[in-house]
């Protein structure tokens, strides 16, 4: 309540006139008539403008100088402030028809405090409402808010995976994208920091990531693997970027990966095409040297022996001319079945073109150890043979070279076995000979 001396300002209507006026908020001084009804005393210049009143307006009702809906609201919250016996705040969005000079906004917010003044007898003589305008901070807060929602919308509509981390390294935020690809919410996150999604092998590198980052970095198509929540690898191509606070301190970072699983998967393969044979499935001429000359070196530094057995199917053309090559593709692939069977465990064959296979044979002790092979590769073929029901008889000769001279390279070390198994063929086939070597099998 308004204490008496308060109201000594309005025997001053100079003094007032100058407060008011001065003053950047709306002034309305409303008389309380014995009846209830209302109308304006003083309005200070902001709220004339605002209004297109006049001096003509005061001791009118205010229902005649103001819009229904205006009235509406004054009358509602005048009632409520003299209910109450003490000043109410509220706010209220307006569009107003008669804009003030210099203003091209149709809707206005405001913040009204209405203080109800009363007499001795302690009735609500009058009530001075103080509007501001808070039209510039609230679009300015509105506007944050649709760039908020905006970037929220972008956020969660790209289908790149996202999110954001503190300098502790801790995640914020994450998108949609991210919890249908990797499987985790931010929630998840911020209750178990003990989540982790990337792979051992792959913390050393984000360490150095992350410090480019600190830096102020931007560090762009960075190739990643990550751990899904069911335990799936997916394969990225991540962005850094760098994040600060207001003061410009770096205070974390967003990251966005790109998913390119399906493209490693197609890239693997192709790599998997050009190394192996496609109807056999075995590592190709390519692959073999490429492991050739890995397993010489090894020798060379063990000091055991290296073989190597160059083989082919004995009068393959003639399966082929007489059952056809559909048949001629099923033998070989059994064929290299069988002799996959009869080879150690690291033992490497491949197959180097049509009816032609080669097998390293890595960290022998003794030669015997190379007859043994050959021998159970030429018991496993004896074995019978029923393609597409047809009864085949399947041999093959064998040509046996050894890697135990280390000044040899590997092209040599190939043309001994090769020379051998010329050797073979022309002393009848369906036999193994080891290069500058008499003994047969």
């Amino acid at each position: 309540m308004v204490e008496k001396y308060s109201l000594e300002i309005l025997n001053r209507p100079d003094l007032f006139y100058q407060l008011i006026n001065n003053m950047t908020d709306l002034v309305f001084l409303t008389k309380v008539h014995r009846d209830k009804s209302l109308s304006y005393v003083i309005l200070n210049k902001p709220a004339k403008d605002l209004y297109g009143l006049t001096n003509e307006s005061f001791g009118k009702p205010i229902q005649e100088v103001l819009s229904s809906n205006a009235y509406r609201i004054v009358k509602s919250k005048y009632e409520e402030a003299m209910e109450k016996k003490k000043p109410i705040k509220y706010e209220d969005m307006v569009t107003i028809s008669h804009l003030p000079p210099n203003s091209n906004k149709e809707v206005i917010y405001w913040e009204s405090t209405i203080t109800p003044v009363f007499n001795q007898d302690g009735e609500c003589t009058h009530l001075l409402a103080i509007v501001r305008n808070l039209t510039e901070q609230r679009e300015k807060e509105n506007e944050i808010k649709r760039i908020k929602d905006g970037f929220e919308l972008v956020w969660n509509s790209v289908a790149d995976a996202m999110f954001t981390f503190d300098k502790d390294q801790n995640i914020v935020s994450v998108n949609k994208a991210f919890e249908k690809i990797l499987g985790w919410t931010a929630e998840e996150f911020a209750k178990d920091k003990s989540i982790r999604f990337i792979p051992e092998e792959e913390k050393e590198n984000l360490s150095k990531i992350i410090e480019r980052v600190k830096n102020g970095e931007t560090v762009k198509t960075h190739e990643v693997k990550r751990i899904t929540k069911n335990g799936e690898i997916i394969y990225f191509l991540g962005s850094f970027s760098p994040l600060y606070d207001q003061n410009g301190d770096w205070d974390g970072g967003v990251v966005t990966y790109k998913d390119i699983t399906e493209r490693k998967k197609y890239e693997d393969m192709l790599k998997e095409l050009a190394l192996h044979d496609p109807l056999t499935g075995l590592p190709n001429r390519t692959y073999f040297s490429q492991c050739l000359k890995i397993e010489m070196e090894k020798a060379k530094q063990s000091k055991l022996l290296l073989s190597v057995f160059v083989l082919d199917i004995d009068h393959f053309k003639e399966i082929n001319d007489t059952y056809g090559h559909d048949i001629g593709d099923e033998v070989l692939k059994e064929f290299a079945k069988r002799v996959k069977k009869a080879i150690r465990k690291n033992d490497f064959l491949a197959g180097i073109g049509g009816d032609e296979f080669v097998i390293l044979i890595p960290e022998l002790t003794e030669k015997a150890n190379v007859i043994e092979i050959a021998e159970r590769i030429q018991q496993y073929l004896h074995d019978d043979w029923i393609i597409a029901n047809e009864k085949i008889n399947i041999t093959s000769s064998i040509g046996i070279s050894f890697y135990n001279q280390f000044e040899l390279d590997e092209k040599t070390l190939f043309k001994n076995a090769d020379l051998a198994l010329y050797e073979a063929k022309e002393i009848g086939r369906n036999n193994y000979q080891f290069y500058n070597d008499q003994e047969t099998g």
